[in-house]
Order: structure tokens, then C-alpha cells, then sequence
């Protein structure tokens, strides 16, 4: 099997109760089989407050107490399921947190989520998305279309670190592009030759993004999600009223190109199950234009917020939302 991670990937470590955002509260935390068996099997004294701090039933989950948090978050912001029992004992969504995976025909393609902090952190300084390749588990039947698409996707990433290029440049070239491999895909199924990105017809993508009409509408789109906890709503409801245009703004170029590459990687490959490249490219850049257009009303009303914290706020209500992926994802569609 073909191993993708990022460069940073392996440098992410929990920051445990240094977080401001605990993942261990506001969230369902469900407990896997192999985990809630060992809980049950547990004979020290803390097996009692494992009983009763746990909804036992068809699909597990640890309890949550009046402010959301997990019964075993204690007042350190630290886990006593870690504390009592080891970090072998932690369950396999506490253990993977924020960390992805997608499997693809013999592609695996590993990284992390912006829901997290540290993650998004990690993320966003990064100087050069560097995308690591290697040979892991048994040998797997190579599979053309995963191969395909993983090409795709990094020749696209490539195109978004090309600094010399404004952005807005590159952001057209990788629509562009997409829209080409698209077109070829619907016509003879295939996506097997390359395409010479100085033949292909322009779409001017980045000019309908300037379109008060055009982003207006999925602002209001965005405002009317399904949302956790309604900060960000309440952030992109008083962005969209102080917006004028997006390239009106003193944006930051570097943390656009990093968010853009996030997205790709972690999204484009899901072209694999639907053969919507184009969809996966224009989430990308909307996820993208929110985040920035929320950063820059923040910075001008100096609201607390990093660009690394509204970040992590989407990515929460959106990406780690299966409804709001589905909803966006239909209305991508017929864009």
C-alpha cells in the first residue's frame, strides 16, 4: 500500500491541558468495541466510576455532564482514563484525534484535522507542504483510477506552492485544471494523460468569487448550516454584513495557500467514490475565502481571534459535521 502523510504530521504531539478548545468537551465521544470490552473487564476500584460514566447500550459513549464535558475530563483538563489505566487504554477516537485517514484502492493518505489546535497550528506554519510518500503493510493490487487521482492531487499542490505566482493566479489555475481533468473524465471515463496547463481553457473562477452576488449567496448559504456552538456563525453573520469585496482585503497570502492545500489534500482524493473533482476544488476555495473573510473582520474590529482559531472553528462546524459536508456537498452540485 502506497503511504501519503505530511511532513508535519509526525511532528504533532496532545497538548493535553494547555488546549483551549479540549476536544474532550461538546463532542459525542463513542467507544469502540475492543475498548468498551476492556472496560468491562477492568477490577480495580476505578471500574465503578467507569460503570457509571459511560451511556452502556447498542453504540456506547462516555457521558457528558452539564457543560458538555466528558465524564472522565477532569477538573485539570486531564483524563483519568490515562491517569487510571495507561494510554493503551485510551479508545480509538480519543487515540486518533485529530488525525485522518483516507484509503483509496491501495492509497492511504494520512494527516491532520484543523478541528484541533495543535493541528492547526502545526498546519498553518508550515512553510512548504511537503507531502511524504512510501511503501507500507503487504503488497496490494496497484489500482489506476487511485493512482490517477493522487497524481492529480499533487501536481495540483504543487501549483499552490509556486510563490512566484500570485495567488489568485494560482487559485484560477488549479480550478482551471480541475475543470479540464473534469470535462475529460465525463467524456471518455478516463483520466490517464496529463494536461498541459497552458492549453487549458481559462475559467476565471477567481473573477465569480469577487462577485458580491455569487458569495453573497453561499454566505448566506454558510449561515443557515446546522452549528454546534454558534460562534462562528455569529462571526461569519457580522463578516457577511461588513463585507465588501475579498480582494478588498490586506489578505494573507502564505496562510491562503496553506488552507488551500489542506483542503485539496485531505478532500480531492474522495473524487475516488463520486468522480466530482471539480466539487472538491471549490470547497476548497470557499473554505478558504470564509476563513480568510472572518479573519480580516476580526482583525479589523480587533476580535481575539487568530486566523489559526477561526480556522479550527470551521473545520469543526463544517468539515467534522457529516450533515453540513452532505448539504454542501448537494448544493456543489448544481453550483
Amino acid at each position: 500500500m502506497k503511504q501519503y502523510i505530511p511532513a508535519y504530521y509526525k511532528n504533532f504531539q496532545c497538548i493535553a491541558q494547555k488546549c483551549k478548545d479540549n476536544c474532550c468537551i461538546g463532542w459525542d465521544i463513542m467507544i469502540d468495541e475492543q475498548s468498551y470490552n476492556r472496560y468491562q473487564k477492568v477490577t480495580t476500584p476505578f471500574k465503578k466510576c467507569l460503570d457509571q460514566g459511560i451511556h452502556h447500550g447498542k453504540e456506547p459513549m462516555f457521558c457528558m455532564d452539564e457543560q458538555g464535558r466528558c465524564a472522565f475530563l477532569n477538573q485539570n483538563n486531564l483524563c483519568d482514563i490515562y491517569i487510571e489505566l495507561g494510554e493503551d487504554a485510551l479508545c480509538e477516537i480519543c487515540t486518533q484525534h485529530p488525525r485522518f485517514h483516507n484509503e483509496y484502492g491501495h492509497i492511504r493518505q494520512s494527516g491532520l484535522g484543523l478541528a484541533c489546535e495543535e493541528a492547526a497550528r502545526l498546519i498553518l506554519n508550515d512553510p512548504d507542504f511537503k507531502v511524504e510518500e512510501s511503501i507500507v503493510g503487504s503488497e496490494s493490487e496497484d489500482d489506476e483510477w487511485a493512482d490517477e487521482l493522487m497524481r492529480i492531487e499533487l501536481y495540483l499542490l504543487e501549483i499552490l506552492k509556486d510563490q512566484e505566482c500570485p495567488i489568485e493566479e494560482r487559485m484560477d489555475k488549479i480550478f482551471d485544471l480541475t475543470t479540464a481533468y473534469q470535462e475529460k473524465l465525463n467524456l471518455t471515463g478516463e483520466l490517464t494523460a496529463s494536461l498541459d496547463l497552458k492549453t487549458v481553457q481559462p475559467q476565471y473562477f477567481m473573477r465569480k468569487i469577487n462577485e458580491k452576488e455569487y458569495l453573497s449567496y453561499w454566505f448566506d448559504f454558510y449561515g443557515n448550516l446546522d452549528y454546534m456552538d454558534d460562534k462562528f456563525q455569529t462571526l461569519l453573520h457580522k463578516a457577511i454584513k461588513e463585507y465588501k469585496t475579498w480582494t478588498s482585503y490586506c489578505r494573507n497570502d502564505q496562510y491562503i495557500e496553506r488552507l488551500l492545500c489542506y483542503f485539496i489534500y485531505r478532500h480531492f482524493i474522495k473524487s475516488y467514490d463520486d468522480d466530482n473533482l471539480t466539487d472538491k476544488i471549490k470547497f476548497a476555495i470557499l473554505s478558504t475565502v470564509m476563513i480568510e473573510v472572518v479573519d480580516q473582520y476580526c482583525k479589523e474590529y480587533e476580535i481575539p481571534f487568530e486566523i489559526q482559531d477561526i480556522a479550527r472553528m470551521y473545520s469543526k462546524e463544517i468539515e467534522y459535521s457529516e450533515e453540513n459536508m452532505e448539504v454542501i456537498f448537494e448544493e456543489l452540485l448544481f453550483d
